[in-house]
């Protein structure tokens, strides 16, 4: 449905998946994103301070559109080794959401009708922004993809970089690109321009506008329990943080209840994968209650259905963070049904850094600003009224 059916988003056959999963997991692991932290909290800083200049010039500022630009630049500079400094340029910003939102938008049609990306893919850019300027972009960002996996092929067949013999985890400064092209675990025909492009593609796409939803998610929830919520995060806030412009590290923020519990809640009310997510289990038959489910059979979840299933939490569209806290009666089943990531095989891969850049993100704003909700309705603005893939 992205066009993208040599990405590890699109692969079907369980063993193509697996090494190709095998290529990125380590650029996103967890040693590897908290050597990132210091970068990722400067963003941080630099999204804080633009903030601030917003709410003195205009009273108010759009956190959609700020979150976005952050969890962009983080991934872009993470991934591809340079900052598309969203944060730096506001329309710059205005424009990459139209981009995002468009791909979102044409996620249904093409989920159906798949051969209108490859067929946008091989027609001219101009007369297309004329008469589908929503898949225009998605056209242009693709290419964009092409031509810098096309550098990085060139780069690398000129340097010869090379990792362990006895490790794949990718070495400080080296991109996706260059970290796909120089892992053992993928024979020569999987590293072409096409195919690490289209990788690429679906690491900038996804990973920043799924960050950023669950950013503005957090802070909305806070923000509409004031007087309750919010006071006893940022009571653990100023204890932890005795300094805004020093960084805490992602594991001391973690040790934090209350916060860990909104974020947490966050996560498990948003359910931001509507769609559903079909598994084959090649070679195993699985067993569900007295239902025995041959190998090769496709099965599916859809995330929401199991993060809202009222049997496993009471009052499921409700915000109630104290659910995560051990007192809870039900906190091992609520603990069982938190999928928010996925699980198994096929689950994020981005988790790590995705979980970084959203504790340091929360902290330190709610650490620098006393913030409230302006023109903001949960109806309007935070509750899902689409399924396009993500709400």
């Amino acid at each position: 449905m992205t066009g993208t059916p040599d990405g590890i988003f699109g692969t079907i056959s369980h063993e193509i998946h697996r090494k190709r999963r095998a290529a990125v997991s380590p650029f996103f692991s967890k040693a590897n994103v908290t050597s990132e932290e210091p970068r990722i909290f400067e963003s941080v800083r630099l999204l804080c301070d633009s903030l601030e200049k917003q709410i003195v010039t205009q009273g108010w500022a759009e956190m959609r559109q700020n979150y976005l630009a952050l969890t962009t630049d983080i991934l872009s500079d993470h991934a591809f080794g340079r900052s598309l400094k969203l944060l730096h340029e506001e329309q710059n910003a205005h424009d990459w959401k139209r981009t995002i939102k468009a791909i979102a938008i044409l996620t249904p049609l093409v989920k159906q009708f798949t051969w209108i990306i490859p067929l946008a893919l091989r027609l001219p850019l101009r007369p297309l922004q004329f008469v589908v300027p929503d898949l225009a972009r998605i056209v242009a960002l693709r290419r964009d993809m092409d031509r810098q996996a096309e550098v990085a092929i060139r780069s690398h067949s000129e340097s010869s970089i090379s990792v362990s013999e006895k490790s794949t985890i990718a070495r400080p400064g080296i991109n996706i690109f260059s970290s796909l092209l120089s892992s053992k675990t993928l024979p020569s025909r999987e590293k072409g321009r096409s195919r690490i492009a289209q990788e690429a593609f679906v690491v900038l796409v996804a990973g920043g506008e799924t960050t950023a939803r669950i950013l503005t998610a957090v802070t909305y929830h806070m923000l509409a329990k004031r007087d309750t919520v919010l006071r006893k995060v940022k009571r653990e806030l100023d204890d932890a943080i005795f300094d805004p412009d020093v960084r805490v590290p992602v594991q001391e923020l973690e040790r934090l209840p209350w916060l860990t519990a909104v974020i947490k809640e966050s996560l498990r009310i948003t359910g931001l994968v509507t769609s559903r997510l079909p598994l084959v289990s090649p070679k195993d038959p699985l067993q569900y209650e007295d239902w025995t489910i041959p190998p090769g059979t496709p099965i599916s979840m859809t995330l929401p259905d199991i993060l809202h299933d009222p049997k496993v939490f009471s009052d499921p569209l409700e915000f109630h963070p104290e659910r995560w806290f051990p007192s809870n009666p039900d906190y091992e089943k609520v603990n069982n049904g938190y999928i928010p990531f996925g699980r198994g095989s096929r689950m994020c891969v981005g988790i790590n850094l995705a979980l970084a850049e959203i504790y340091l993100s929360i902290a330190y704003i709610f650490r620098r600003f006393d913030l409230e909700l302006y023109e903001t309705t949960r109806e309007r603005d935070i509750d899902h009224v689409r399924d396009c893939f993500i709400a």
